[in-house]
This record gives C-alpha cells, sequence and structure tokens, in this order.
C-alpha cells in the first residue's frame, strides 16, 4: 500500500469514528419523545328510564261467613187433581186396614203411586191423629177415586147368639180366626151393645160379617 492510500484509509477511519460521536450525542441530547398518556374516558351511568307506575287495582276484600249453611231443596209436591181431592166426578169408600199395612202400601196398591199417601192422610187425619206411621188392623180409612173406578158391595151377616163368659175378644177369635178383629163386631153392633152400657148378656144376638174384604 503506498502512503496516499494510507492516508486516505485513516480519513475514512476518522470520518466514520467523528460520525459515530454525533450520532451518540445526538442520541444522548434527543429529547424523549412525549408520549401522551390516554385520558381515561368518562362514561357517564346510563339514565335509567322510569316507567310509569301503573295505578294499582282495588280488591274488594269479601268476607266469607264462618259456617255457610246450605238450605235444603223443597221439591215442590203437585197439588192432587179434582178427582184425587174428590171433586164432583170422584167418589170416597172405605178401605179396611190388613195386618201390615202402611200408608205408603197402601197408596201403592190402591192407586200405583206411593206418594199418594199424603192424599190418604189428608182425607183420614182427624181418625189417624199426628202420627200417620200409626194406623191399626181392621180400622177403616176413607179412600177416593173416580166413581167408575170403585167396586161397591154389601157384607152378608150371620147371628151369633152370646153365651156365658163370651167376649168381643173371644168371639171375633171363634168368628174371624183373630181376636183384634173384636173392634168389627163392636162397629156393627154399636147401637145393641150402648143400649146395654157396652156389656155383654147371654142370648144377645150379634151381627157378624161371613166376609171381611169381600171381593178381595
Amino acid at each position: 500500500m503506498n502512503t496516499r492510500q494510507i492516508q486516505f484509509t485513516v480519513f475514512v477511519l476518522g470520518c466514520a469514528l467523528a460520525l459515530g460521536g454525533c450520532a451518540k450525542e445526538v442520541a444522548e441530547e434527543a429529547p424523549a419523545p412525549d408520549i401522551e398518556e390516554p385520558i381515561p374516558e368518562v362514561v357517564e351511568p346510563p339514565v335509567e328510564e322510569e316507567m310509569p307506575v301503573e295505578a294499582e287495582e282495588v280488591v274488594e276484600e269479601v268476607t266469607l261467613p264462618e259456617e255457610v249453611v246450605e238450605e235444603p231443596v223443597v221439591i215442590p209436591i203437585e197439588e192432587p187433581t179434582d178427582v184425587e181431592q174428590g171433586g164432583l166426578e170422584s167418589g170416597s169408600y172405605l178401605y179396611m186396614i190388613r195386618h201390615g199395612d202402611y200408608l205408603v202400601k197402601i197408596a201403592t196398591n190402591e192407586y200405583g203411586d206411593p206418594t199418594r199417601w199424603r192424599n190418604i192422610y189428608d182425607w183420614n187425619r182427624e181418625l189417624i191423629g199426628d202420627n200417620p206411621n200409626l194406623i191399626y188392623p181392621y180400622h177403616e180409612l176413607e179412600l177416593r177415586k173416580p166413581e167408575y173406578e170403585i167396586t161397591r158391595w154389601s157384607y152378608e151377616y150371620t147371628v151369633h147368639v152370646v153365651e156365658q163368659g163370651e167376649t168381643l175378644w173371644s168371639i171375633a177369635g171363634e168368628e174371624y180366626d183373630d181376636e183384634i178383629a173384636w173392634i168389627v163386631i163392636f162397629w156393627d153392633n154399636e147401637e145393641l151393645l150402648d143400649s146395654n152400657a157396652g156389656q155383654l148378656k147371654p142370648g144377645m144376638e150379634l151381627q157378624i160379617r161371613t166376609e171381611l174384604w169381600p171381593g178381595r
């Protein structure tokens, strides 16, 4: 390498060193760039819209009674017709009570309608009394029907001569095979017995029905 080349090389190196120092100095002296800190956004709380307040419904308090008593259902009873009541087109007849009879049974047998017991009771209230369940054998009840439905008959009688010691009870047992039928003998001979103070005397002649229920 000649002298000129060496000088040129030294010159280049010097320039390079000089530029490096300037660059370093500039780098040290250059102020740091201002970094703007982000400004926090102020977030306003959302405004809640006020909902309109609906008017509250007024609920009336219903006070229930402590105990609700159901009234009984009244079923109206059909009024009997004029014929059933014994009007101009009807007739009456006597029904002799049998053992085991009661008003509902009689109404069923005679009218085919058990509810007609009320009519029978109304027609015979004076005889029966306040209790319609108490009726007695051989007593007679008045019943009513249209005249064309009634079968009428006449009793036939025999004569019974009273002997010493006999009573209506014993005579009924002998003639009717039922001592309770004494009341029939009494009704058939009421005038005779009343004239003798209700006493039986030997030799008295009593009328005795040949049949208690003729035609039945």
